[in-house]
């Protein structure tokens, strides 16, 4: 059985979630797979209707009620995906809580993914692996350089520099037009800078002479998104983004960096290739009860793969860090009622909190204390967005 990568989840995700909008559909990478072959018009209802084959292959039961055990994947995603119910709806339905409702939803995504996979993928799927040294030189870089934040613009403008000159010689022009918002990638940037260069280098040899290729940065939500534009290529970008796939350091490249890429731009006149970036999102609790301190951090993380999460009180910082998978804690010393170093130690004597990182930020000169305490970190209050970043990396990478 061959393991489906893993943007191939995302990407059948994605599909359900717009199983009923033909823009969104015929643009997924899955539908487009599944629909090979069928006339344009038709592409969207041919993918639907794999999908929902595909679905109704997974009912083990006939006549079963709703709260059957053997159909709950099933019924997970017929409520869900083809009759549209909201979530809470669906809860009441099937009889579960809202943890196990997310816990089998995943195993549904993760079925239906493998059904269309081994149907549609599996015996194209046998490309030969990214060769030993590769996969050797990655791992070694990416232990080296680790998954720490930094602004891609200037990777992209070095990548560009660094195909110049071939491009000169067929008399192509490159540009890159920059981002009026500050952008922050979480990746390794040498693996990063060799897959823009790979891209490059391959656009520009699959360019005729004369043309243009542009590449525009931005940021949508917490996805940095990065356009590459251009014309006079000579396969379409949806044509040139196959002939990518079979190269296996592209894949393995692609892999490292968590990236999707999809040609954009009408159908028969190709426009160019978007790559986005879906980072993990770290959700961060900061208990303090001054509003002004709240609204501080969160314009340091703006853009960020960051979720700030606030409480003011103990009652709600125990109880969003028992149900929340949380990157860190944020804590405040003076608080009304219980103060920090109480809630330290509730944190860290409870198995549910003991082994998330909490980190002391206060006016107070007390490093020494909040660690005999048990506190993972120390910031002294208020900090510099560059301080504050700083400290969190080493919990957020």
């Amino acid at each position: 059985m061959t393991t489906y990568p893993e943007d191939f989840e995302e990407n059948m995700r994605d599909l359900l979630v717009n199983l009923y909008d033909y823009l969104k559909l015929i643009d997924n990478p899955v539908a487009q797979r599944l629909a090979a072959g069928s006339p344009g018009g038709d592409r969207a209802q041919t993918a639907r209707q794999m999908v929902l084959g595909a679905i109704e292959d997974m009912k083990s039961e006939k006549d079963a009620q709703l709260t059957s055990r053997q159909n709950r994947l099933y019924n997970i995603l017929l409520l869900r995906y083809v009759e549209e119910q909201p979530t809470n709806e669906i809860l009441g339905q099937l009889a579960l809580s809202e943890r196990q409702y997310y816990r089998e939803h995943q195993r549904a995504i993760q079925t239906i993914s493998r059904i269309l996979w081994d149907r549609h993928y599996a015996d194209a799927a046998s490309e030969p692996d990214a060769p030993s040294t590769l996969i050797q030189e990655l791992d070694y870089l990416q232990v080296v350089a680790r998954n720490k934040a930094f602004d891609p613009t200037e990777v992209i403008l070095s990548a560009i520099q660094a195909t110049r000159v071939i491009a000169e010689q067929k008399g192509l022009s490159l540009s890159l037009e920059e981002s009026r918002e500050e952008i922050a990638l979480h990746v390794a940037l040498p693996v990063f800078r060799q897959f823009f260069i790979l891209i490059l280098n391959r656009l520009i040899k699959s360019t005729n002479r004369g043309g243009m290729i542009e590449v525009a940065l931005r940021a949508r939500g917490r996805s940095p998104i990065i356009e590459v534009r251009g014309n006079k290529l000579i396969p379409s970008y949806a044509g040139f983004l196959d002939a990518l796939q079979t190269d296996a350091a592209f894949r393995e490249l692609k892999k490292r960096l968590n990236v999707d890429l999809r040609a954009s731009g009408v159908e028969n006149g190709p426009a160019g290739i978007t790559l986005r970036f879906d980072q993990e999102i770290h959700k961060i609790l900061i208990v303090d009860d001054n509003p002004d301190t709240i609204s501080l951090f969160k314009r340091y993380l703006a853009n960020l793969p960051c979720q700030l999460l606030s409480a003011q009180n103990e009652k709600d910082a125990i109880a969003i860090a028992r149900q929340t998978p949380l990157a860190c804690i944020i804590l405040d010393i003076m608080l009304p009622e219980k103060d920090g170093w109480q809630i330290l130690q509730t944190y860290k004597s409870h198995p549910m909190t003991e082994d998330i990182p909490v980190l002391i930020c206060s006016v107070l000169e007390m490093k020494d204390l909040a660690a005999s305490l048990g506190a993972d970190g120390y910031i002294k209050k208020p900090p510099s967005r560059d301080e504050f970043l700083a400290v969190l990396r080493q919990w957020t990478g």
